[in-house]
């Protein structure tokens, strides 16, 4: 295929260290380039397929995040994969209302399919239709079941594609959500709602399956069998943050019990090398959502910091 006259291929082109014949059979090939390999999901739920583009891929996906749809919408609602947003800007919203109601995605990035892509990006720029084809096949994995073009897990732009495909429903979500005094955030494949007027959630629960039907490009179905709803008179929880009844986020008392032990465990060297690289990992992550408790934890063994850990004690 010769693609030399095509604006988006030279774009592509002055940007990356491939020749014209390289970048061509690279665009070519790219929905077979990726390796998969399964992981364990969480509390045993099964396996997960991940699905990691050759470095080639890789490289030339950073570029189109980067250069060509750098300027594509992402609602604010959309709290995954955004810079200086954690899942504590996830839960944090949240705290206060008395009713928690909390929705999943199943199959959420094999889900959006390369016509989704082409959709959304032939209403939002102006690309070719020849250049939609170039976007979708270094976008998009190639299923070896189906043969259809979809998002993977473990393409580095498959998180930022995901948040712009669900640009629309984000925004018309919200605007319902706001008339009825309710939060919505979105992390991910994880959707939270909450308020603190009785059975509005419902009413949100019957709205999010009517957009999905009216947004039938999208592709996306929620995992029924995920779907919570509960109260502050139960324990409430998001992407593993504890919601406590006075409007805070934190890890919960049993993970703060464990890391107090871990922590004790290297007051007496009791850590291999790779357990204390996991330990300052966990307390990295731990600062972001409670950095009092992660400052008090090291103060009481005379740390002044994370980094510190590598010292000893």
């Amino acid at each position: 295929m010769i693609l030399d006259d095509i604006q988006l291929f030279q774009k592509l082109l002055e940007r990356s260290p491939f020749s014209a014949r390289e970048l061509t059979v690279l665009i070519e090939t790219a929905p077979a380039r990726y390796k998969d390999h399964y992981i364990q999901k969480r509390h045993g739920r099964g396996m997960r397929l991940i699905s990691q583009p050759s470095s080639e891929i890789k490289f030339l996906q950073r570029l189109i995040v980067a250069y060509e749809l750098c300027d594509v919408p992402i609602h604010d609602a959309a709290i995954a994969y955004q810079t200086g947003r954690s899942i504590k800007d996830h839960a944090l919203p949240h705290a206060n209302g008395r009713y928690l109601l909390k929705l999943d995605f199943k199959d959420f990035f094999p889900s959006l399919r390369a016509d989704t892509l082409k959709y959304r990006l032939g209403r939002d720029k102006n690309f070719s239709d020849i250049e939609l084809w170039i976007l979708c096949q270094l976008l998009c994995r190639r299923n070896r079941k189906t043969g259809k073009l979809e998002l993977s897990i473990g393409a580095p732009s498959s998180p930022f594609i995901s948040n712009y495909l669900l640009w629309e429903f984000d925004s018309l979500l919200t605007s319902f959500c706001s008339k009825l005094d309710v939060r919505y955030t979105r992390y991910a494949d994880d959707l939270a709602f909450s308020t603190s007027k009785p059975k509005v959630l419902d009413e949100v629960q019957e709205k999010v399956s009517s957009l999905l039907r009216d947004l039938d490009y999208l592709g996306v179905s929620l995992n029924q069998d995920k779907t919570v709803n509960v109260s502050k008179k139960n324990q409430r929880t998001l992407t593993g943050l504890r919601l406590s009844n006075d409007g805070a986020v934190s890890i919960g008392r049993d993970k703060k019990r464990k890391l107090r032990a871990i922590m004790h465990a290297f007051s007496q060297n009791q850590l291999l090398a790779e357990e204390v690289n996991q330990l300052r990992g966990k307390l990295a992550f731990v600062f972001s959502v409670d950095p009092e408790f992660v400052t008090t934890l090291l103060k009481k063994y005379n740390l002044k910091k994370i980094s510190d850990i590598d010292l000893g004690i």
